[in-house]
């Protein structure tokens, strides 16, 4: 203005800030310009182009999702709805060590066939390299900022003409140099997922190995699923910190949780794991799903030997051999000595997601109903929908318990994630997921906050802002600061709630007011504006 008052483009009011710090709330008001924060205090003689009253409502830093799968998502619906409209603002991908890159064009078709937390219609894969992805990402213009990680099953596709098996150094060095050049090209970690064909077959030295590439990149982590959650879960956090401290690299444990019933209450020992890491110098973080039933492929619960040749390979022996599908029966059932499996708990084992149109009738369904449907006893039932569905369906086990989750999230290093994917209801994006995609950061403050007191407010914001923020080396984000990036969220602390569940999974957040992105006002109580003002790190 003329007269000399300052201006900004947008002010919010009245606000409670929680400013990411850790620190309890303050009364501030707020001042960004573009797509930054310029002020913050007492701004009454400010004038703005637009401004929010945040009166009785809590003024956040935008939430951080440190472990997500939407990276073809973003692609086929860049705006992001069910995660922005749950108050993320930034969301990294590529985890689990399924990435979108790099691959060599080679192998991309038959990747993106046996990835399927990958493969959605309408998705152009012409990149290769990781650059090639990053720009076709940026053309998309995400609502959301998003950094992305380079993945070990693309290496090992790329560097190996037979992945179902131990690298040999010559290989291994590809593989290292492949992601050295994503590094370069703007990757910001490396991810693993050591359940998952192909990853099932490498050796920890071979990660080790690879991992070495991250060092002189400061500030970029190897992300891990890990070899077992379930009887070898401790084993498992124990190699995940050997890899760590032998390749003198950061460290993150993905969505750690003992896996199944027999399992529960091994969180306290590996919670001691860490700590004597860190005491020994490691850095070392982890983050949790704050529900109760996990979720993901099916194909990671099988022994070794059905995968060996590949996911197809072992689909066509259970197709043509009735010895190999009574065998497969039996390991499912008993179990073995092999990461990943779980005791089957048939009338828990819900179907979350399928890779056949067809088969997406079963979903929300437990195993158990569905054998009942198809006249087959469970376990016949399970195989039946895996050669059916081409390995593509997942499931959702009942398999935590509160203890585990409460003492995860309580610890400071325990970071919430949603691990799901940025959909919609509508459109190509519209089938029926876990109620993660929807309610994941709301539920931990309607359930973990104002319900039970897991967690206190500052303590909640924390751990959706900063410590993600300082995790993916995102200096410009995650604190209420001036000079900082203006992603902020505004929200009811009495009524912000999740409403999705899994019987309705695709059902957006109540109490969310406002999620601003970059300065741009990107959803209001009325819904998303289109704005699509993310920034591709």
């Amino acid at each position: 203005m003329d007269d000399g008052t300052p201006t900004c483009d947008l002010l919010i009011r009245n606000g409670r800030v929680l400013d990411g710090t850790g620190a309890d709330w303050y009364r501030a008001d707020l001042a960004a310009t573009g797509d930054t924060i310029v002020a913050m205090g007492d701004l009454r003689g400010w004038g703005a182009r637009q401004e929010i009253d945040a009166a009785g409502r809590f003024v956040t830093p935008g939430f951080i999702e440190e472990h997500s799968h939407s990276d073809t998502t973003l692609l086929v619906d860049p705006l992001a709805q069910s995660a922005v409209r749950q108050g993320m603002t930034t969301m990294a991908v590529g985890m689990c060590g399924m990435s979108a890159a790099p691959i060599a064009p080679a192998r991309r078709e038959e990747y993106r066939q046996t990835t399927g937390l990958l493969d959605y219609e309408g998705v152009d894969w012409s990149w290769s390299s990781f650059g090639e992805y990053l720009a076709t990402l940026r053309a998309a213009g995400p609502s959301l900022n998003v950094v992305a990680m380079a993945g070990h099953i693309p290496l090992r596709m790329s560097a190996m003409d037979d992945p179902n098996r131990p690298a040999t150094p010559a290989e291994i060095d590809t593989m290292r140099d492949m992601l050295t050049d994503a590094l370069d090209q703007g990757a910001a970690g490396f991810t693993t997922g050591l359940n998952y064909t192909s990853s099932i077959f490498a050796t920890t030295e071979e990660i080790i190995e690879i991992a070495r590439a991250l060092v002189p990149y400061s500030g970029r982590a190897y992300h891990t699923h890990m070899r077992d959650y379930g009887p070898h879960l401790v084993e498992a956090v124990e190699e995940s910190i050997c890899i760590a401290e032998t390749a003198g690299v950061p460290l993150v444990i993905s969505h750690m949780y003992p896996n199944g019933r027999d399992n529960w209450g091994k969180s306290k020992t590996c919670i001691e794991r860490v700590e004597q890491g860190r005491a020994r110098g490691v850095e070392i973080g982890f983050d949790v799903t704050p529900w109760l039933r996990g979720g993901g492929p099916f194909a990671q619960t099988l022994p070794p030997w059905i995968r060996d040749g590949g996911m197809n390979a072992g689909i066509e022996r259970l197709k043509c051999d009735p010895e190999v599908r009574a065998r497969l029966a039996r390991d499912i059932e008993q179990g073995g000595d092999w990461p990943g499996w779980l005791r089957p708990e048939w009338d828990q084992w819900l179907i979350c997601a399928t890779g056949r149109p067809a088969n997406r009738k079963y979903m929300g369904q437990s195993i158990a109903e569905i054998a009942a449907q198809l006249g087959m006893t469970p376990v016949e039932a399970t195989i039946h929908l895996y050669v059916e569905d081409r390995g593509q369906f997942c499931i959702a086990p009942l398999n935590k318990c509160d203890e585990d989750i409460d003492r995860l999230l309580q610890h400071p290093l325990g970071v919430p994630v949603a691990d799901g994917f940025a959909l919609a209801p509508e459109g190509a994006l519209a089938h029926r997921d876990r109620p993660n995609s929807y309610g994941t950061f709301p539920r931990v403050f309607e359930h973990y906050v104002r319900q039970r007191g897991v967690l206190t407010w500052p303590q909640a914001v924390q751990k959706l802002t900063a410590v993600p923020a300082q995790r993916l080396a995102l200096w410009d984000r995650g604190l209420l600061r001036p000079g900082l990036k203006a992603d902020i969220v505004v929200f009811d602390p009495d009524t912000i709630a999740a409403v999705a569940d899994y019987a309705f999974p695709q059902e957006y957040p109540v109490g969310i007011d406002w999620v601003i992105v970059n300065g741009k006002v990107t959803v209001t109580a009325d819904g998303h504006t289109g704005a699509k003002a993310g920034a591709v790190a």
